[in-house]
């Protein structure tokens, strides 16, 4: 019995994927869609006409087809019921909603930010009813934060769509809160809402809010503050709206980001430390079940307390499948139990594919029950303290084979030291799990749990202190920036070479090989492109103006806030490897706004250098870019200069940006909003001028 006949789950998760890919990259006619449908059911009913058995047999594969399409029709329709879901009308238009919430407060720089389910819309002087679920950023105040989950509100507000994406190789916010199930956002201001009541009825996910929160208040309560209590917070249960953006940046520089979100790693620690309490519990069929009854109860239990966040119901859901499988003694069958609670959850949320949460859990455990076996093989010890480190060490390594494709396509850096991270993380992260459920059993007992605390303090402190190390280490992280087709390359390698080794066959080493050949291939095709390429590129910016000028692999940039700009751009910069950004400033190339590019005239105006400037003949430009919050008088700038073309950047109101587009129609003139048509680039290689 081969792989695939051990494991049918594979067979219909495959399927059922399969859908949903199509549904979101291809768009089907609803009359294919019935056909597919209506074929599989034939497909399916014509082995039951059959009467001969040897004939049934023969032709099974009818069966497993129509299988296949009706997994693959499912899928589709059930993205699609998926997406019909978070659309929300009336968008971009003001009015009055009521609206509940569904999350505590997060508080953030300018606002208080709350997620919410939209309830109704004021049409006509009639309430109708509406759906949708909504982000909600209120302005903040001294009632802005004292809102809880299940606060009924009255709102005069406009629910806009979410931003769609503007920037080259940037994040598309707009796709990512949809595959959320988020269909609009809103900005609140003070005097603009109004609490009108609250929802008494019984919600598990307000309870697991409010128990949360209050194992929140223990940890104040001990005096844990500052990076300690954001750590303590994120690792133990769920919550990281505390954690400072600097320490997010060390965590991840430093491989070990997986320990500050509640998921996989947490929820199997917990599963371990139950299965050794437990133990004992194994002497007949009546005690097994009982134990896997207590376990699975105490699993949901901790996910509970964590918030019920989505990663922490995966991975409990799917450690509830691995201990139904030891429960019946099935470990041959591990690999069918995680593809079968991968299915069952896609079966809820489609959309829970594209989750990168999701992605890396299931890639990390199937690797490291794929490579841990044979990984031990090469590295025989019998000494516990050496192969408790072993272990570990191997662990590691088998999750980042998994994990480290999609690591390095989503956040296009591989942090160079996370065997150390690993060696030094989790044990201390450990400890810190075991302190704190500690912490909150004993903290009604004065002396110990202040003896308990500062231990636990003490932990975090000591993590934290070792994280930052590693992140100032040389050449802690190495950027590679992947594209799609070479993390589809690199997952092929690694399947192949892990065929070669069990099966010590030659074809696929060689398909290995030929993989990662590809990949250096696309690598050199890119950076050959890079060197001929001559480009112009105003990226949107929310506050600023940045213009980025592409010459022959050399980089230089126009930026009134350069770490914006780093923000916005460097995945465009490193997936084109492009050198580092040169920043221009007044001299020979670039005066008062004015520059040249390849026999363009451009004029970069930021400020209001032309508000008093008298011109007899007005300077004919190529390209006039307006930009940094300037409020232009359109009648004194075209007096002074005549362009083409006027390019508006984002951060140029709308006002603003309407009247420069009237007073260009007026004169003939091409117009491009940066923030309605997305950054503007001009390709002038082989000195073709590409307007896109």
């Amino acid at each position: 019995m081969n792989f695939l006949q051990r494991t049918p789950f594979l067979r219909l998760l495959l399927a059922y994927i399969c859908g949903i890919v199509v549904y979101h990259y291809v768009e089907l006619f609803p009359v294919t869609v019935w056909c597919l449908l209506s074929l599989s059911i034939v497909l399916l009913l014509i082995p039951f006409f059959i009467r001969e058995v040897r004939m049934q047999f023969n032709f099974r594969w009818l069966f497993g087809t129509g299988v296949f399409l009706l997994l693959f029709i499912t899928g589709y329709v059930f993205s699609s019921i998926r997406e019909k879901e978070t659309t929300f009308y009336p968008l971009n238009q003001k009015g009055i909603y009521v609206v509940e919430l569904t999350s505590a407060p997060v508080e953030k720089a300018k606002s208080v930010f709350y997620t919410a389910e939209i309830k109704q819309i004021l049409r006509n002087q009639h309430w109708e009813s509406a759906h949708g679920k909504a982000y909600l950023y209120f302005q903040k105040d001294s009632s802005s934060g004292n809102l809880v989950f299940g606060d009924r509100l009255m709102l005069q507000t406009e629910f806009k769509s979410p931003e769609k994406l503007l920037n080259p190789d940037g994040f598309d916010y707009a796709t990512y809160l949809k595959r959320q199930g988020v269909g609009a956002t809103a900005y609140i201001a003070s005097q603009r809402w109004q609490k009108i009541g609250h929802n008494q009825t019984f919600s598990v996910r307000r309870l697991a809010d409010q128990c949360r929160n209050y194992l929140l208040g223990i940890y104040r309560k001990f005096d844990i503050q500052g990076n300690e209590f954001g750590v303590l917070a994120a690792l133990t249960l769920g919550y990281t709206e505390d954690l400072q953006p600097d320490l997010r940046k060390s965590y991840s520089a430093s491989g070990a980001t997986h320990i500050l979100s509640v998921s996989g790693l947490h929820v199997g620690t917990v599963y371990a430390v139950l299965l050794f309490i437990f133990g004992f519990l194994n002497r007949n069929q009546r005690q097994k079940i009982s134990k896997i009854i207590i376990i699975t109860l105490c699993m949901w239990a901790y996910a509970f307390l964590t918030g019920l966040s989505p990663s922490v119901v995966r991975a409990t859901l799917m450690f509830t499948f691995v201990a139904l499988a030891n429960c019946m003694e099935r470990k041959s069958q591990i690999y069918n139990t995680i593809f079968m609670s991968a299915f069952f959850m896609l079966l809820v949320n489609p959309n829970f594919l594209f989750d990168i949460g999701f992605q890396l859990s299931y890639s990390a455990v199937l690797s490291i029950i794929f490579f841990q076996p044979p990984l031990t093989k090469l590295m025989p010890t019998q000494h516990r303290l050496l192969k408790w480190g072993r272990d570990l060490l191997i662990v590691s390594v088998a999750a980042q084979i998994g994990t480290a494709p999609f690591t390095l396509y989503y956040f296009q850096q591989f942090p160079n030291y996370f065997l150390l991270t690993n060696l030094l993380v989790i044990p201390l992260s450990t400890l810190v799990i075991y302190l704190a459920m500690g912490l909150l059993a004993v903290s009604f007992i004065p002396y110990l749990s202040a003896a308990v605390a500062f231990l636990l303090k003490i932990s975090v402190w000591l993590l934290n202190f070792c994280i930052v190390q590693i992140e100032h280490l040389p050449y802690s992280l190495s950027y590679i920036s992947p594209d799609i087709r070479q993390t589809i390359l690199i997952f092929v390698a690694i399947f192949c070479f892990s065929a070669y080794y069990y099966n010590k066959k030659y074809v696929p080493l060689a398909v290995g090989f030929i993989s990662l050949l590809l990949v250096c291939i696309i690598d050199l095709q890119v950076k050959y492109n890079t060197l001929r390429d001559q480009k112009l590129i105003v990226f949107a910016g929310q506050k600023s103006t940045h213009v980025n000028f592409i010459d022959h692999g050399k980089n230089y940039v126009f930026s009134t806030d350069s770490a914006e700009l780093e923000r916005i751009s460097s995945n465009y910069w490193r997936k084109h490897k492009l050198d580092k950004p040169i920043y221009i400033k007044n001299g020979n190339r670039f005066k008062d706004g004015f520059t040249s590019f390849y026999g363009l005239k451009i004029l970069i105006l930021t400020d209001d250098k032309l508000k008093r400037k008298v011109t007899e003949t007005p300077l004919n430009v190529d390209l006039l870019i307006i930009g940094n919050h300037l409020k232009p008088r359109m009648e004194q700038i075209l007096s002074c200069v005549h362009p083409k073309k006027i390019i508006v950047d984002k951060s140029i109101s709308n006002w603003y940006a309407n009247d420069i587009r009237q007073q260009s129609e007026k004169q003939g003139i091409e117009f491009y909003s940066v923030a309605d048509q997305g950054a503007y680039i001009l390709d002038i290689t082989d000195n073709k001028k590409n307007f896109k």
